[in-house]
């Protein structure tokens, strides 16, 4: 915000408006200044949590997820029960290893 205010105050001697005027655009572009911050480093950490909980970025499984896995490859019906038999959940659902 201080920024944008000293800005401001440049450009205001080529066009006059009040100080008014000043105050409440720097406020807004600082303002948006932050939420663009915060929403990029919110986005890093987020990718970041993923690939701790995965070993793999987010680019990777959505890549992983496009591709399809062919009809042989996939698991039947009794692979499937067996399969989430021994997997173990914590009490908030999450798989244990």
């Amino acid at each position: 915000s201080g920024a944008a205010f000293a800005v401001q105050k440049l450009v205001n001697k080529k066009l006059p408006y009040s100080l008014q005027w000043s105050l409440l655009l720097a406020g807004a572009a600082g303002s948006l200044a932050s939420y663009v911050v915060t929403r990029a480093e919110t986005q890093k950490c987020s990718d970041f949590w993923i690939y701790l909980e995965t070993g793999k970025s987010p680019q990777e499984l959505a890549m992983a997820g496009r591709v399809s896995q062919p009809a042989e490859n996939l698991p039947s019906p009794e692979d499937r029960e067996d399969a989430a038999a021994l997997v173990r959940r914590n009490k908030y659902g999450d798989v244990v290893e």
